[in-house]
């Protein structure tokens, strides 16, 4: 009888609840037929449920920690904006309804603005992802806006909310924590809730799980030497210069719109150059161009270049030109010619040129740097020298992307990163601006982290070129990074995360030295900076070295071999020619021929040397390349190795678990089985509780949201009506008031009405006075009339004529007493002429008594009527004196009496 095998499997998969690792049961089957007889043998492989448990525990509890540690904050960036006018828009983000809001700058007016600062990091409630977590976005039009008003420009016009939309955070939970993934990007929709729903705008969000105080990177590639990281400069072996311009190009922002493209973004670059004549630009052979950046309105271009003094042109004069081009743009954004003698020797100008030309309010802004080196004819032996940064070091290497590295003399501190502000709209010359700008602070180009060797020749990462006097000066070091969280108009490094000590008695050492090579100054991070948690996990040194500037001529000099370079150096020793300078002539060329021979003779054995390496270079190219040949071997080696032990492994485990079910019996086989089919089924049925259980609480959450949304409205509506009752309530407290005025207002009425009638009264007594006043008026001129008619009036005749027979008798004794005078006497008519004369007299006298007993009455009764008339005038005095009282008491009663009601009535 013939004898054969038959192997069946059964795998059924269980998913434990974490739904992190699957549980594999495998269900073997062999049946043997021999002999007529069948022998079934069942084999399973059980893998122990505390084991896998445990290690899912682990393996979670990693997780976990992982994504608190670096993965604490979310990254939000917007792309492709739309709306459908064109206005000044910006956008706001924001966590949940309590979170920290953030927003936009606001673009120009166009219709798909393109945002500046785009970028968001939002920290994340207790390091990770809730289920309720939801991301407000908000659209705001800016309106009455001016242009052309200057740089501030986020604080004018006013906001009105165009649109807004949501996004649920916790059904993206699976994507933003796999530790593999590149993040989430959702199309989204601004709406604006009138009747209906209306769509006003859409975006693009790209979200991110990321570290803390993560600089954001636009892209997903790391930062290659193609883009914004350039070699330095190599100065020209065979030209000698006077002086030299040392310009970075650092970066530019809100550059205008090109109209004319489809896309309507900027190609731009700058060109420079020196020129003799203001408003003349440097000839076209004689231009330096930076890179051209297409498509960004936010460029960086991150390059440098060494402008020489013309072969005719030793002195310091001309200017240096400036050009910000768009290649398709109808003029030049901006032409700038910057004076040399503003300038002064080893004074750099880090500035933030503000362009005239502005579109929608937005004036473009240039980020320069310009150093002016000129070599000091009156002490021809203050050399210049190189300060070479070989290296910054970091273990480890710290979580940030880009750094600056700055040098500083006299002792400088920095806080924040020095860019002076120079405005060529504004009032000040340009002159007044660089003057203004001029600094201690030398910056070199950005770095990446780790830096790149940007210098060929010395094969270094920075140089900085100063006199050598200037190695007393106290020089330190300084490193930038980016800090998202203080205010900056650029996107490069904006503040001093570390620093260095003072570097003077290094750096001498370096450059007299034989022996030491390079120095390594350690970097003390800044407590204050907000960005230090970045850094503090890495130790860092900055590597330097130091050499005079004239050595850099020759290509061939390594810096691993200092003899080389420094063993025709002289350090200046001689007293006469340190102290006071040469004063001869001869000696001095006849130094500097000795000098010239030394250089020629060094350059001689540099070129030596330079055989001999290109040599060894090929040399240890070809080792190289069979080296690496022999670590891919053994990488493929490795690899292969790792999968046999892998392999071998597994086999170890499962040979382990069939001794283990060899051993056992068909009872505790058919027992284990039973027990695993029990808890599968178990935890199955606990998985399809958990689902429904699941189903319930989305339902539950479904409910409860629509209930918020319920309760918001019902709150909205409530606050409303509580606003109306407020209103209906302060008017019902007013009428009580007026009730009250109106009280006050008829109790004043009253007073009036009384105080009227009283006056009338008084009136009407006035009127009685006045008419007993006109009444005794006319009893006074009565009375007047009477005592005249009394003193003069009967009598006055009489005495008229007792005056005129008195006159006429004065008269005739007149006559008499002439016809006496001119006649003589007679004896017969004597006694006639006595007698008359006597009859006369008597008459005479008794006329005279007459007249004064007639004027003694006249003055007596005078005396009388004066009297009379005296009191009449005291009575006429008394009364009208009565009147005017009385008249002006009733004045001011009824003038008190109006202050009262108007005061009651306001």
């Amino acid at each position: 009888m013939g004898s054969f095998l038959t192997l069946i499997y059964y795998q059924k998969s269980v998913m434990l609840p974490s739904g992190a690792l699957g549980l594999e049961f495998f269900f073997p089957i062999v049946i043997f037929y021999q002999n007529n007889c069948i022998i079934a043998f069942f084999f399973i492989k059980i893998i122990c449920f505390t084991f896998y448990i445990k290690i899912i525990c682990i393996i979670l509890k990693k997780q976990k920690l992982q994504m608190d540690q670096q993965r604490s904050s979310l990254c939000v960036s917007l792309h492709n904006v739309e709306f459908a006018k064109d206005y000044h828009y910006f956008l706001t983000v924001q966590l949940n309804a309590d979170g920290e809001k953030k927003r936009t700058d606001i673009s120009a007016q166009v219709s798909a603005p393109v945002f500046a600062a785009n970028v968001f990091i939002i920290p994340l409630n207790q390091f990770k992802i809730e289920i309720n977590d939801v991301l407000h976005f908000e659209a705001f039009v800016v309106t009455d806006r001016q242009q052309g008003l200057g740089p501030e420009l986020d604080n004018q016009g006013q906001a009105r909310l165009l649109g807004d939309c949501t996004l649920e955070l916790g059904k993206l939970t699976g994507p933003l924590t796999d530790i593999s993934g590149t993040g989430v990007r959702q199309h989204l929709k601004f709406t604006r809730k009138q009747d209906k729903q209306v769509t006003v705008g859409r975006f693009i969000v790209n979200l991110k799980l990321v570290g803390e105080q993560l600089l954001p990177i636009n892209d997903e590639k790391p930062l290659d030497n193609d883009e914004i990281f350039h070699s330095l400069p190599a100065p020209d072996p065979f030209m000698k210069f006077t002086w030299r311009i040392r310009v970075d190009v650092r970066s530019a922002i809100d550059l205008p719109l090109n109209r004319k493209t489809s896309h309507g973004l900027p190609e731009t670059y700058v060109e420079l150059g020196w020129t003799l004549k203001e408003g003349v630009p440097t000839d076209e052979n004689q231009k330096y161009l930076t890179k051209l950046v297409k498509f960004n309105r936010h460029p960086i271009w991150n390059q440098q270049f060494l402008i020489n003094n013309p072969q005719q042109i030793n002195r310091k004069e001309g200017f240096l030109y400036l050009s910000l081009i768009d290649t398709d743009g109808p003029k030049d954004i901006e032409t700038v010619y910057f004076p040399l003698e503003s300038m002064q020797p080893f004074k750099p100008m880090n500035i933030c040129l503000h362009c005239k030309f502005a579109e929608y309010e937005a004036r473009p802004k240039l980020f320069i740097s310009i150093t002016l080196e000129m070599v000091n004819k009156e002490r021809f032996l203050d050399e210049l020298c190189d300060v070479i940064v070989k290296m910054v070091h970091y273990n480890p290497i710290p979580y940030s992307s880009r750094t600056f590295l700055l040098m500083t003399l006299n002792q400088t501190t920095v806080k924040e990163l020095p860019f002076a502000e120079i405005d060529l709209k504004g009032p000040g010359t340009l002159a007044q601006g660089m003057e203004d700008a001029k600094s201690d602070i030398f910056m070199s180009s950005i770095m990446k982290i780790p830096p790149h060797k940007a210098e060929s020749i010395y094969n270094a990462v920075a140089v900085f070129t100063l006199p050598k006097s200037f190695l007393d000066k106290g020089v330190a070091f300084y490193l930038g990074a980016r800090d998202d969280s203080t205010p900056s108009k650029h996107a490069m490094p904006n503040v001093s995360v570390g620093y260095t000590g003072i570097a003077d008695e290094d750096l001498k050492k370096l450059y007299y030295s034989r022996e030491v090579k390079t120095a390594r100054l350690p970097v003390t991070w800044d407590n204050d900076c907000k960005v230090k948690a970045l850094f503090t996990n890495s130790v860092c040194h900055v590597e330097l070295a130091c050499m005079d500037a004239d050595d850099n001529n020759n290509p061939a000099l390594d810096a691993r071999n200092p003899s080389s370079r420094k063993s025709t150096r002289k350090i200046p020793q001689t007293p006469d020619i340190q102290g006071s300078g040469v004063q001869n002539d001869k000696q001095k060329w006849d130094l500097l021929s000795k000098e010239l021979s030394q250089k020629q003779e060094m350059i001689h054995r540099m070129m030596k040397e330079i055989d001999d390496k290109t040599e060894s270079l090929k040399v240890t190219g070809t080792e190289i390349v069979d080296l690496r040949r022999q670590v891919k071997l053994l990488q493929s080696e490795n690899a292969i190795l790792r999968k046999r032990l892998a392999h071998e492994e597994s086999l170890e485990i499962q040979a382990v678990i069939t001794k283990e079910i060899a051993a056992m019996s068909m009872e505790e086989l058919r027992q284990k089985i039973i027990k695993v089919a029990q808890a599968y089924r178990n935890e199955r049925v606990r998985n399809e509780e958990f689902e429904k259980a699941l189903k319930s609480a989305q339902k539950d959450i479904a409910q409860a949201r629509q209930l918020e949304v319920d309760l918001e409205s019902l709150t909205r509506v409530h606050q409303e009506n509580a606003k109306k009752m407020l209103v209906m309530q302060q008017e019902i407290q007013k009428v009580g008031a007026y009730k009250e005025a109106i009280k006050k207002q008829e109790n004043v009425i009253s007073k009036l009405e009384k105080l009227m009638e009283t006056s009338l009264k008084d009136a009407q007594k006035a009127r009685q006075a006045q008419l007993e006043v006109e009444q005794l008026k006319t009893e006074n001129l009565n009375l007047q009339r009477q005592l005249k008619g009394a003193v003069y009036g009967e009598d006055i005749g009489e005495l008229d004529r007792y005056k005129q027979e008195c006159q006429r008798l004065e008269k005739i004794v007149a006559n008499m007493k002439e016809e006496l005078k001119n006649k003589r006497p007679v004896s017969n008519s004597g006694a006639d002429w006595e007698q008359d004369k006597m009859e006369l007299e008597v008459k005479l006298h008794k006329a005279h008594a007459r007249i004064e007993a007639l004027q003694d009455e006249m003055t007596y009764n005078a005396k009388n009527y004066a009297k009379e008339i005296a009191q009449l005038k005291l009575v006429i005095a008394e009364k009208q004196g009565d009147f005017d009282y009385f008249y002006i008491y009733q004045y001011n009663q009824i003038c008190s009496s109006a202050n009262i009601i108007t005061g009651q009535i306001k």
